[in-house]
């Protein structure tokens, strides 16, 4: 089942009447029970994957906690007997059986990942979709939550959950699962668990988020999806400026798929009272990759450098290195962590590291900017920020172009097309008023009259008098009613994070 399923559709408006007509005890059952049910409609083989991370979790978290416990009490009932270094050395000592229960824990998960992600990578390079039947449905976004729980229970930030029921929750629920965020147990669980009364106001401005990432998935992403697919198609055809102007399309395309996903996930959340984080902030208005970093994909990006990034940098192997040295070696090894995450292809293992070494390279030149800065002040202006906005802007785009084609030499070989084969004359000679790059001028229309409303949505966002009226989410309704694309002959189910 997906999101934009008309099954999940009608299902939606009696799971929120149940919600709040049922005792509030039974609220959280009853989310487990539409998240069991919405994971089997996208495929119920899955559930043997869930079904093993969860329990394997739960029973090594159990242990964990067990063990600390019992090492505080031991502590608490000898200290007058141990000496501060047979005291020390007994933490040593546990602390070590913990973390072998948690490299336990961790190998269990994260090989049942990376085998699943192995076993898919012969479909990921031959662009096929049979990748579906191997990897089950969000396997990467639930594994990384659980993991993270499992480490914070290690680390002794959360406590051990002593209900399966509830780890499974928020293992699967429904509006997360698919593509995200990756929540923390911690400020989850919190607002996932507890008893929720019906409130208008919330209910209503979940909806209003609800119909805005369709209006994004169906309008806008899923109509330059359609161009996408003839630029890569025939990638040997379209180069040129017909790659340059397919990395910026793809751009426009990923982030209103993405974030419309995002928005159709909150707001499920909202009308539920339930309190899922932002997943994005605007990241278009970066004026660096790093800033651009902390803007996109949020949960992911603070996952990886709480849980891989500073490990690492303070981990024995390296601890010993140089400062600089051991940022460089901690910043590529979560790199190209994260492009395995996204799949075991060439292509994501090179997007990683050339994200790591963009990002190291532009950290490296902050002494000179602000030099630079520093000797040419009047340089500062608006227009420069745009500028810094639109280089960080192209720079992204074109290190995504390795997720546009199907391998790293033919991304190279588009890459340098745009530099030395343009072809303008072929790019704007293709143009037709009935059909260019399988979109009616019409279509080109809706689609930029969309995009151009993504970016003055901030604008109606900053003031709360400023939110748009009942009419505009009529007519909103309307368009993608109209406008969306849907029905027969398209695939508007697939988002395009649920592939990772």
């Amino acid at each position: 089942m997906s999101f934009t399923s008309t099954t999940f559709l009608r299902a939606l408006p009696p799971l929120f009447f149940l919600y709040y007509v049922l005792p509030k005890k039974a609220q959280w059952p009853l989310l487990l029970l539409a998240s069991l049910c919405f994971y089997c409609f996208a495929g119920w083989q899955g559930l043997c994957y869930v079904v093993f991370t969860v329990l394997s979790s739960y029973l090594v978290s159990l242990r964990i906690d067990a063990l600390r416990r019992r090492q505080k009490a031991y502590v608490a009932r000898h200290r007058s007997a141990l000496s501060r270094e047979s005291r020390k050395a007994y933490n040593a000592g546990q602390k070590k059986i913990q973390r072998r229960w948690l490299m336990l824990g961790m190998a269990l998960g994260f090989g049942l990942l990376a085998a699943t992600k192995i076993l898919a990578a012969p479909f990921w390079s031959r662009g096929e979709n049979g990748m579906d039947i191997i990897v089950p449905l969000g396997i990467s976004f639930y594994t990384f939550r659980v993991m993270g729980y499992l480490i914070d229970v290690f680390w002794g930030k959360t406590r051990a959950e002593r209900n399966p029921c509830k780890l499974a929750l928020f293992t699967l629920f429904f509006p997360l699962v698919a593509q995200g965020p990756i929540s923390r147990y911690d400020s989850l669980s919190e607002t996932l668990l507890a008893p929720h009364s019906f409130e208008w106001h919330s209910f209503a401005r979940g909806l209003q988020r609800i119909i805005w990432g369709y209006f994004k998935k169906l309008v806008i992403a899923d109509r330059l999806m359609i161009a996408i697919a003839v630029l890569t198609q025939s990638s040997g055809e379209y180069t040129g400026l017909f790659a340059l102007f397919a990395m910026l399309v793809y751009a426009a395309a990923l982030y209103s798929d993405f974030t419309g996903g995002m928005d159709i996930a909150i707001g499920i959340g909202q009308c539920l009272g339930i309190q899922i984080e932002e997943n994005f902030l605007s990241p278009f208005r970066s004026k660096s990759i790093f800033e651009y970093w902390r803007r996109w994909h949020i949960t992911m990006g603070t996952w990886f450098r709480d849980y891989v990034f500073y490990p690492v940098s303070v981990s024995k192997p390296i601890k010993k290195l140089p400062t600089r040295l051991k940022i460089y070696i901690a910043t590529m090894i979560t790199w190209f962590v994260t492009g395995i995450w996204h799949g075991v292809a060439w292509s994501f293992v090179v997007w990683g590291l050339a994200n790591g070494v963009v990002i190291l390279i532009s950290q490296e030149c902050l002494p000179l900017y602000r030099k630079f800065h520093a000797k040419f002040p009047k340089i500062k202006s608006r227009a420069y920020d745009v500028f810094q906005v639109i280089r960080t802007f192209l720079l992204l785009a074109l290190l995504r172009s390795f997720d546009i084609y199907p391998d790293v030499p033919m991304t190279f070989r588009q890459i340098g097309s745009i530099v030395l084969r343009p072809r303008a004359g072929a790019f704007f000679g293709s143009m037709n008023p009935t059909d260019w790059l399988g979109l009616s001028w019409p279509g080109w229309l809706v689609a930029g009259l969309g995009i151009c409303l993504l970016i003055a949505a901030p604008w109606f966002r900053r003031e709360e008098a400023k939110r748009p009226p009942a009419l505009f989410w009529a007519l909103l309704v309307l368009a993608i009613l109209l406008f969306g694309v849907y029905g027969p002959g398209y695939d508007a189910g697939s988002f395009i994070y649920t592939r990772f």
